[in-house]
């Protein structure tokens, strides 16, 4: 075995122990759990597995048994097959970062997913028929088809630098950098691969990238995460902390304590009412992910059913549940509802109708809470007001928690609505 296949074996498994510092840091603490960094742990798996394939190719220099061609064979196509995945994933990683709409998302992934089918097809074939490669006495040898192979990578490499500029804005400097940088240099390597065979400089090339992205994006971006998952747990509190203060718990007592007298039976079910919605408030804060729509549903029935006991004919609901099968936030409807009840219709002496609406279009999920109360000016919508209590939490926590939206349309003395949209793409992911 000559220096050169020395210092390339050398060199792959440099690149195989350098692949594994992001595979271990996604591992560990489960940080694999949120989808952009599933994409990049699948990146980072493909680029190791990939080197694995490569190394066979100088282990195996003289195929002396069949035993010796299977193995070769099968470690040559682990290299190709590896690297349409790596490609895919990557394709992935840069779609979920750049947040595409659903349509240039599923365009662009569908071409992906096109030519990294077509790298697999050959590949999977290339043992029977020597199209990327074949396996000879000499060991592994290029096969007729061997541009293709090159060929599909260098359009993928092509289509993702594309992307990045054309969402540049998107982007900061750094990040545009960076990306453009990973994008680039496995781009270099492969040429060069291409050209000249002696010497490992794509596994080099990618490898590097790779911990370039790492380094560079990726460590930031989940340095992001937590100090969004700090904010969000700010937010919950703070929303409790709104629904349950000592008038909220007074009122609730008082009516209780006044039914207890006046009718028993009533006050049985409004003290199950307030223990469901002390509960539901104590369990959102335990609660990291989007929950069942029903499970917030009913904690919003919890809080009308107290505020009904305690107002009587003033508080009238209305509910058009037409959608049950999704997620939400938790402690996204009460706050809304709560809003409602408190700056709608209680405003009216009368008292006044909500109106609770869900549905379900093509593309998203959407609720909607109207009240027939006095209405909100603008300067109250599009100001800082503490009157409307949660509103601007919920806004973001649905923003990051489900790429979800909240408007809030109103007009002096005819009610309010707020709308809450809930993309399907989130939802099924």
């Amino acid at each position: 075995m000559d220096n050169l296949i020395i210092a390339n074996i050398a060199l792959d498994l440099f690149c195989l122990i350098l692949s594994l510092i992001p595979i271990i840091y996604l591992v560990n603490d489960q940080r694999y759990q949120y989808k952009l960094n599933r994409y990049f742990l699948g990146i980072s798996i493909a680029n190791g597995t990939m080197i694995i394939g490569d190394l066979g190719d100088w282990c195996i220099r003289d195929v002396a048994t069949q035993n010796l061609s299977i193995i070769l064979s099968l470690l040559s196509l682990l290299f190709y097959v590896s690297s349409a995945f790596l490609l895919y994933f990557f394709a992935q990683y840069l779609v979920e970062y750049l947040k595409l709409t659903a349509k240039a998302r599923r365009s662009f992934l569908t071409v992906a997913a096109l030519l990294c089918a077509v790298q697999i097809f050959f590949a999977v074939l290339s043992p029977w028929t020597g199209a990327f490669f074949r396996i000879t006495e000499n060991g592994y040898q290029r096969g007729a088809l061997f541009a293709i192979s090159q060929g599909v990578p260098l359009f993928c490499y092509l289509s993702f630098t594309y992307l990045v500029i054309l969402c540049r804005k998107k982007l900061t400097r750094r990040e545009l950098f960076f990306f453009l940088l990973y994008i680039f240099i496995p781009l270099v390597a492969g040429v060069l691969q291409m050209f000249f065979r002696g010497i490992a400089v794509l596994n080099v090339g990618v490898t590097l990238a790779l911990l370039l992205i790492f380094v560079n994006i990726q460590s930031e971006r989940d340095l992001l995460m937590k100090q969004q998952e700090k904010e969000l747990m700010e937010s919950r509190i703070e929303i409790m902390l709104s629904q349950i203060q000592p008038h909220f718990l007074y009122n609730a007592l008082t009516t209780i304590s006044q039914l207890c007298d006046a009718d028993p039976k009533q006050a049985k079910e409004a003290i199950h009412d307030f223990a469901c919605f002390l509960r539901g408030n104590m369990d959102a804060l335990k609660s990291k992910a989007p929950i069942p729509f029903e499970q917030e549903l009913y904690h919003a029935e919890n809080y009308l059913a107290l505020e009904q006991q305690r107002f009587q004919d003033r508080l009238r609901i209305v509910y058009e549940i037409t959608a049950r099968d999704f997620s939400i936030p938790s402690l996204t409807l009460q706050p809304i509802v709560e809003n409602a009840v408190r700056h709608g219709v209680l405003k009216r002496e009368e008292g006044g109708q909500i109106i609770i609406r869900t549905e379900e279009t093509d593309q998203a999920f959407i609720v909607r809470v109207a009240d027939d109360g006095p209405g909100i000016s603008n300067d109250s919508i599009t100001g800082d007001s503490q009157s409307h209590i949660g509103i601007e939490n919920v806004r973001s926590r649905l923003a990051i928690l489900c790429q979800g939206t909240l408007t809030l349309q109103s007009k002096e003395g005819m009610g309010t609505i707020v709308m809450v949209v809930i993309p399907k793409e989130v939802q099924s992911e």
